[in-house]
This record gives structure tokens, C-alpha cells and sequence, in this order.
């Protein structure tokens, strides 16, 4: 029996999760051409990313300051979780357009913005680590490697969406 929730079914996009953790990057090459994964890669970048600000918040519970100059925590949810969550999923799309326009415009590859926000979103999905970030001494490494990751996941998801070279695809990430 399928689980749907708004016409998105979340076993599938579980699965597909599962085996991008599992390093299977073919799941790039399915979601790409696949319009009805256009929303449910919209939803893993949120979710990885809201993910995220809970992990910086729970290190922040942990191991923020004591001073009394320091906010308190349901002031860094806000910030953090809420408003970080809300900017950060606004930079990611501006992330997927300016690779857009930088590989099709400036490079002049092949590429479609529809397949970009799907393998982009999936390509997110590492960040969903950084709910770990408040282990002690792991902390800071677990932040980083869960943005090493998104960007090489992304790298890889866009690196099979269009026809640009590495070199540019590269760039374009980058960007």
C-alpha cells in the first residue's frame, strides 16, 4: 500500500532518500526526468535544511554560552530554526536559477530548470546530517561534511542534468 500525502508518494521518495544516503546516485537520473518528483525534491531541500537549523539550535542548548548577555533558546529557535529555515530555502532557490543561467546562458549547455530544482533538491538531502551537530567535539565536522556533501551531491544531481563539462558544472555550483 503506497503512503501519499498531497499526491507525493512518501515511501517512494523515502526510498530514493535512502539509497542517495547509500551513495546511489543514480537516483539522480531518475528524478530528473520525472516531473512528479518536482515537489517532493522541493520538500527534501526544506526538510534538510529545517533539519539543519534544528541541529545548530540543539548545539546551541547543549553548548551555547551561559553569559546572561546571551539570547536564550526559544530566541535562537526563532532566528535559527524559523527565520534561518525560511532565508536559507530562499537562497536555495536563488542557488538553483543562478546555475540555471549560468549554465545555459553563459555556458550555453543544455539544461532545463524544471530537472535542476528536482536533482538540486535531492541533492540537498545531505544537509539533513546536521541535525547531529550538537554532539560534543563532532559538532563542527558534522556541520561540515554535511555542506561538503550538499555540495557534491548537488554537483553530481546537476552534473547529470545537463550536458555541460565538469569544469562548468563546477562553476556553475560554485556560484
Amino acid at each position: 500500500m503506497m503512503s501519499q500525502a498531497g499526491g507525493m508518494d512518501v515511501n517512494s521518495l523515502m526510498q530514493k532518500v535512502r539509497r542517495l544516503a547509500m551513495l546511489d546516485t543514480t537516483v539522480f537520473d531518475e528524478v530528473r526526468g520525472d516531473a512528479s518528483y518536482t515537489l517532493p525534491a522541493a520538500v527534501v531541500a526544506v526538510v534538510s535544511t529545517v533539519l539543519f537549523a534544528l541541529g545548530g539550535w540543539l548545539w546551541w542548548i547543549f553548548n551555547g554560552p551561559d553569559s546572561q548577555f546571551a539570547p536564550d533558546a526559544g530566541e535562537i529557535l526563532v532566528k535559527s530554526v524559523l527565520v534561518g529555515s525560511i532565508l536559507s530555502v530562499v537562497l536555495w532557490a536563488v542557488w538553483v536559477g543562478l546555475s540555471y543561467v549560468i549554465l545555459t546562458q553563459v555556458f550555453r549547455a543544455r539544461g532545463d530548470l524544471n530537472e535542476l530544482v528536482r536533482v538540486m533538491g535531492f541533492g540537498a538531502a545531505p544537509l539533513a546530517l546536521g541535525i547531529l551537530m550538537f554532539i560534543p567535539v563532532l559538532d563542527f565536522s558534522i556541520g561540515l561534511t554535511a555542506v561538503a556533501l550538499l555540495f557534491g551531491a548537488t554537483f553530481v544531481g546537476v552534473q547529470t542534468a545537463t550536458d555541460a563539462p565538469a569544469g562548468r558544472t563546477l562553476v556553475a555550483v560554485a556560484a
